[in-house]
């Protein structure tokens, strides 16, 4: 995207809840976060009565009046207290410019590196995007890397195969891969998107995590396995919503958006 992108700045506290290992000196904390959405205009500002079709499981009802406050879905509402009912979520705007991607990043940046400890989650009020890319930086955002592709088709949306963290071994734990498992089927988590931190701690410490000294041994002495566990930005970015069909329905295009209720990043 270019840099006249606009910006949707907020100062957002979020809760980081780190494992505790006393050899580690790991302890809970709360950190502030600068969040940055550069959206290109697609947060929604008003959408009313354009309810999605019960024959589109994947599609939640997609009413948004920024206006009024229980139709508004800023961004902050992804970082706020989960289990309210109905949930909060932010929300796009609709697909409304088909053919033209509708594509949105979602940076969240620390002003120090954290160290991940457990699974990356997002959880989509929407259906999960048939494209999405995480990225990490290293460098508080000057250059970016890809962590893991997430698709409905890898093969034809990125060119790679597509392959599962239990695909990986030690010698691959730090490869990228292109994972259809969060993107297919209509499930009971099928609003989840995992990047599997424990299991890739699990080639180290064993399959429950017992032999955690193997795995910080292999992080005290293996920089590029330390700096794939290392963050100090994230950044998602979807480039396809979830459609659904074979086909857009170009006659309901307010069908298609991307919604997000909760982002949980547990580091230290």
């Amino acid at each position: 995207m270019s840099h006249s992108l606009p910006l949707l700045c907020g100062f957002i506290d979020v809760a980081v809840t780190p494992e505790t290992h006393p050899d580690r000196g790991v302890k809970n904390y709360r950190t502030h976060m600068d969040f940055l959405m550069m959206d290109n205009g697609n947060t929604c500002i008003r959408n009313l009565g354009a309810r999605s079709r019960s024959g589109n499981p994947y599609m939640c009802n997609n009413e948004c009046d920024a206006s009024t406050p229980e139709l508004a879905h800023p961004p902050e509402l992804m970082f706020d207290f989960e289990g309210r009912h109905p949930s909060t979520f932010w929300q796009s705007a609709t697909w409304k410019e088909y053919p033209k991607p509708l594509q949105v990043n979602i940076t969240l940046s620390w002003s120090k590196t954290i160290e991940l400890t457990d699974n990356i989650v997002i959880t989509f009020e929407s259906g999960r995007p048939d494209q999405m890319i995480l990225e990490k930086s290293l460098d508080y955002g000057r250059t970016w890397q890809p962590y893991q592709y997430y698709a409905t088709d890898c093969l034809d949306a990125f060119h790679m195969d597509p392959k599962s963290v239990k695909d990986l071994s030690q010698h691959t734990v730090l490869e990228i891969i292109c994972t259809e498992e969060y993107s297919t089927g209509y499930m009971t988590n099928s609003k989840i998107i995992h990047f599997e931190i424990k299991d890739r701690f699990a080639f180290f410490a064993g399959p429950w995590l017992r032999n955690m000294a193997s795995l910080y041994g292999q992080l005290d002495t293996t920089k590029k396995l330390r700096d794939f566990f290392t963050v100090t930005d994230l950044r998602i970015r979807l480039l396809r919503p979830a459609v659904g069909e074979i086909f857009v329905d170009e006659l309901h295009l307010a069908r298609y958006f991307y919604a997000i209720s909760d982002i949980k990043v547990h580091g230290r």
